[in-house]
């Protein structure tokens, strides 16, 4: 896998579970200077912190939490059947009819606005699936029914909250020519067509089924997520905090040095710096420093409750644990095995962050066991 995804799969990693403690640098940690706070905790990472002098956890058996809805309609995988079958498009020159909705049509196209070419606005065999919204609003609509061969003028205007300011609420015009006209021909779902979506299936019907059970697993995962999310905001809510003042250096700029860092890297994939984000945002480091801290302080009453969980029911996460749950991910990180994920993880440095999701989903099972689930039946398979 590419290094862009990798670093990406870090970012998420950390973004989308709770860690249950900092980033550690090459130094083991980010400790405090001495006399800094030292006092609000004497380890270097919450696993290994006297949380007593950081937080006095609430209560976390008991509480009352709905899961939502975690039903699979009919609708839902005739949805998913057509998003799959639409990746098997075939298509089909077609020259006895003008151009419908759903044909892609090849074309050359050249806007302008009073008179004159504008930048952007002119390409050349272009294919445009009409439907798809990819033009201004009128664009498509106006290729309907146009010939192979066929020149059109579309008197359009472009709207209000252009992203462009020179084109905002402008009218213009559009010269376009159809190319060629090419039917989109999408498969039925029968065993072969299943098959070929699905090589482990042997049949449309099981195809179907392991759709739906695919589609139940996420909808119960995210029910999961959800619930596990309001109950532990309700024990972050009845704890004893310390205030972000009080709270260790080596926990505040942890997080605040790795959130950067995931930050950095996600406009890396979009090809941008730091600073030329602060400057398009019009934002000083100042401000960035400012929602980073507020940002920290949010994560770290998260973290102390995640780990004071674990540390309550003697959680802790074994190799056993970690070798489980690398099988577990791989697929879904487009790895073939877990051996093969984890050699990923580890030469991204991010085996602390792994472990750290990992003991935030022992901490999630703990929750729920303990909850008092009103509608239990939407974990059912």
């Amino acid at each position: 896998m590419k290094r862009s995804v990798l670093l990406a799969m870090a970012a998420v990693l950390m973004l989308s579970l709770l860690p249950g403690c900092g980033k550690k640098d090459d130094a083991g940690s980010a400790a405090p200077a001495s006399g800094e706070k030292e006092t609000a905790g004497e380890g270097t990472t919450l696993e290994t912190a006297d949380l007593s002098k950081l937080i006095t956890l609430g209560n976390y058996k008991g509480l009352k939490v709905t899961l939502q809805d975690t039903t699979v309609s009919e609708e839902d995988i005739e949805a998913y059947l057509k998003s799959a079958l639409e990746t098997m498009t075939t298509q089909k020159e077609v020259t006895d009819r003008g151009a419908k909705e759903g044909d892609t049509v090849n074309i050359d196209y050249e806007g302008k606005l009073d008179g004159v070419p504008f930048p952007s606005g002119t390409d050349k065999g272009f294919d445009l699936t009409l439907g798809s919204h990819r033009f201004i609003d009128g664009f498509e609509d106006g290729l309907v029914g146009a010939k192979t061969g066929e020149t059109r003028d579309l008197n359009l205007t472009f709207p209000d909250d252009y992203a462009k300011a020179e084109l905002s609420g402008k009218d213009v015009v559009f010269t376009v020519k159809v190319n060629s006209i090419s039917e989109n021909i999408v498969p039925e779902l029968d065993d072969k067509v299943a098959k070929e979506l699905d090589p482990e299936v042997s049949s449309a019907k099981e195809y179907r089924e392991k759709i739906e059970k695919k589609l139940k697993d996420t909808n119960v995962a995210t029910a999961r997520s959800q619930a596990f999310s309001e109950l532990l905001s309700e024990v972050q809510n009845s704890s004893d905090i310390k205030d972000v003042k009080e709270l260790p250096d080596w926990l505040m700029e942890g997080i605040k040095k790795e959130q950067k860092e995931n930050f950095e890297t996600s406009l890396e994939l979009y090809g941008i710096d730091l600073q030329t984000y602060l400057s398009q945002q019009g934002m000083t480091e100042e401000d960035f420093d400012e929602t980073l801290t507020a940002y920290a302080q949010s994560i770290a009453g998260q973290q102390l409750t995640v780990q004071a969980l674990a540390n309550a029911e003697n959680i802790t996460v074994t190799e056993e644990d970690l070798k489980k749950q690398y099988e577990e991910d791989a697929a879904s990180y487009g790895y073939s095995s877990g051996e093969e994920f984890e050699e990923a993880i580890k030469n991204m440095g991010e085996e602390q962050t792994f472990k750290d999701a990992t003991l935030t989903r022992k901490v999630e099972e703990m929750l729920l066991n303990y909850a008092d689930i009103e509608n239990p039946e939407m974990l059912e398979e």
